[in-house]
């Protein structure tokens, strides 16, 4: 995915510092939202339930990402997107917990 943020940002003149910049921006503040969700003392469901919100939360925000690659012509990047927003998919409707 790295590669085709690269290429993408050469053929299309987006910022590809600026993308892993906003990346690096984000994680500090989903283990912020994990922290504050789950408490001091989180118990296994608790976790569980985090895991769930969270994995529902990137199928979202890949679903998103798809629709935003439609007007890239680079149909590499659109082709690996909706490659991970399958598999997402995948992991969450097929692969039940227990």
């Amino acid at each position: 995915m790295e590669d085709l943020v690269g290429k993408l940002s050469q053929s299309d003149g987006l910022d590809a510092a600026k993308i892993q910049e906003v990346a690096q921006e984000t994680e500090p503040k989903a283990s912020k939202i994990m922290e504050t969700y789950l408490g001091e003392d989180p118990d296994s469901q608790e976790a569980l339930e985090f895991l769930c919100l969270a994995e529902g939360a990137e199928v979202t925000h890949y679903e998103v990402l798809s629709a935003m690659t439609k007007c890239i012509e680079n149909k590499l990047f659109p082709a690996k997107v909706r490659s991970i927003l399958s598999r997402e998919k995948t992991l969450i409707f097929v692969h039940p917990i227990g």
